[in-house]
């Protein structure tokens, strides 16, 4: 639990200084596809709103099959080099709901399983997505504490992916 804090605790840290050292987020509307690769991996398709905000949703596994769904807010263009690319720092809130399968429990407790219900959760997502100009790509790098519940299992939850997106 306290990692997870810590984690919050330095997203928020970044949210206030990008502030101070970022342009404002700035994307057309439009959707892209890709595919995100960590904890979990699966599919990911992201809708920009225009501006700063957009959403997400990912069906992956890690552990047994999960659908989540974040909403985020673009704290700043971190890198705005607009010949080649932009490299946008984000924050969000989403949830995840799961089936789950073998072990997800705390790191320090490997005995720990959930396996015998559905779990819902919450997370919050903060990382970097990079912006290709001259190809219809955008990469980055996303961390998410939060908590999850189930029927026998309560707990953190921390997932951390690569993700590729096409924009369409």
């Amino acid at each position: 639990m306290r990692r997870n804090l810590s984690l919050v605790l330095a997203a928020a840290t970044l949210a206030i200084a990008s502030q101070s050292f970022g342009k404002r987020v700035s994307r057309p509307r439009g959707w892209s596809l890709g595919l995100m690769l960590g904890a979990p991996t699966g599919l990911t398709a992201k809708q920009s709103l225009g501006g700063a905000d957009a959403w997400d949703v990912g069906l992956g596994v890690g552990p047994g099959l999960r659908f989540q769904s974040d909403y985020l807010w673009g704290l700043a263009q971190v890198v705005s080099d607009r010949s080649s690319m932009t490299l946008d720092l984000y924050l969000g809130v989403g949830a995840v709901i799961a089936v789950p399968r073998g072990f997800c429990g705390r790191l320090n407790r490997p005995y720990d399983d959930c396996e015998g219900g559905p779990f819902v959760g919450a997370r919050v997502p903060f990382g970097l997505d990079a912006r290709l100009h001259r190809a219809p790509v955008d990469l980055g790098i996303e961390v998410a504490p939060g908590l999850w519940f189930g029927p026998n299992f309560a707990g953190e939850l921390l997932d951390a992916l690569l993700f590729v997106r096409f924009r369409l």
